[in-house]
């Protein structure tokens, strides 16, 4: 599942290098005569940007950051519409607040992203951006979502905060728009304990990222930072050198964490392959599934609460659904849309087919600690408790 399950000595060297050859500056600028001319986070975005096979990446605080400074840099202004999905992360929509512009937000169809033709539908002449939500590790129906901003107009910011090693017919997800954004918190893919990256091809979209997210710094290479040249405000979103130093360790690991994945979710998959009980998420590309979670849902939610009285009584775990759901999905969010007439008018009306099959869906996590032996017992598990409903 995460990259914290695999944390070990290479992170702590990374980490421990820092010290001992760069005393210890963790500041991403400047002091090139203590730190050995060494600048670990653009290191790491160079790192980053040639694994997803794009031109640019600039390292951040956080994903839901990162979201903030590529709205930013994209012109997404207060009363501009967004449009993204009702099963994501809260801070998908937390961005879209911050940055003053109005959340839409619209249903989830049988891959648990983005609804192209409730897309479709959601656009307006105030709609500025579209932000599909590879939730989970499955990649959206990007060919329809791109087509439909395209004829639009639209640009598209790619939500890959829980995406990273996906790929879409062979492209890394995260790449296929306009711009894409992801997140190295502690339960991602691979982990900085703290951290966001951002993507583009756009030489421009890139420039203003980085200017925005170090308080408006041009890093002008003919000045001293002192006196760095700058025509436009920001703040500081910048990350640190032990992060970068973490990420650089675990990015190292992506592959062989993605391989797992797919090695362990195949197996517990195949044990619900004959099952007339359950319905498993359709996954828009197979080779390109992160296959970090493996999503299926009863015809009933009685079902789906019976399945769970025995499934967390082996004590076992769910992730996101339905264990965090609140913080999952939009209908459960009614503490941010207060100032939003649209929503407090409709609630809690609003999403109802995401909300049905949610409720009826059960999501495990694929660990990749677990050996191909603990996979077919948790299989075999999961058939006799499903038969057993």
């Amino acid at each position: 599942m995460p990259g914290f399950e695999v944390i070990g000595s290479e992170e702590k060297a990374a980490v421990a290098e820092i010290f001992d050859q760069s005393n210890g500056v963790l500041f991403a600028h400047g002091f090139a005569h203590l730190r050995n001319k060494r600048y670990r986070v653009r290191e790491f975005e160079r790192a980053f940007a040639a694994k997803l096979g794009t031109s640019h990446a600039l390292a951040v605080t956080s994903g839901t950051i990162a979201q903030v400074v590529a709205m930013q840099a994209m012109g997404i202004k207060r009363g501009d519409e967004v449009i993204t999905q009702a099963f994501s992360f809260v801070a998908t929509v937390e961005a879209i607040l911050a940055i003053g512009a109005t959340p839409v937000i619209v249903d989830i169809d049988d891959t648990y992203n983005m609804d192209p033709r409730a897309l479709e539908q959601a656009i307006t002449d105030k709609t500025r951006l579209i932000v599909p939500v590879h939730m989970l590790g499955n990649p959206c129906e990007m060919d329809q979502i791109r087509s439909i901003a395209s004829r639009h107009r639209i640009p598209v910011l790619e939500d890959a905060c829980e995406a990273l090693g996906a790929t879409f017919h062979g492209t890394a997800i995260g790449t296929l728009g306009d711009v894409g954004v992801f997140s190295l918190d502690f339960a991602k893919t691979i982990t900085s304990g703290e951290g966001g990256v951002i993507v583009t091809r756009s030489l421009e979209t890139d420039k203003r990222c980085r200017e925005y997210h170090d308080h408006g710094h041009e890093n002008n290479p003919s000045r001293p930072r002192g006196l760095d040249t700058r025509s436009s405000p920001g703040l500081n979103f910048r990350m640190t050198e032990m992060q970068a130093a973490v990420g650089m360790a675990q990015l190292a690991k992506l592959d062989q964490i993605v391989a797992t994945n797919r090695r362990n979710k195949r197996i517990l998959r195949q044990y619900l392959a004959a099952s007339s009980k359950v319905r498993v998420r359709r996954i828009t590309d197979e080779t390109g599934d992160l296959a970090d979670t493996l999503i299926f849902s009863f015809e009933d939610k009685s079902q789906t609460d019976a399945f769970l009285k025995e499934y967390l009584a082996a004590g076992l775990i769910t992730k996101n659904i339905p264990d965090a759901l609140d913080w999952h999905f939009a209908g459960r969010w009614n503490h941010m849309f207060g100032e939003v007439p649209s929503y407090r008018d409709s609630w809690p009306t609003a999403w109802k087919q995401s909300a049905d099959l949610l409720e009826r869906s059960v999501a495990i996590p694929i660990f990749v600690r677990e050996t191909e032996t603990e996979m077919h017992r948790k299989g075999e598990q999961l058939v006799g408790w499903i038969d057993s409903i």
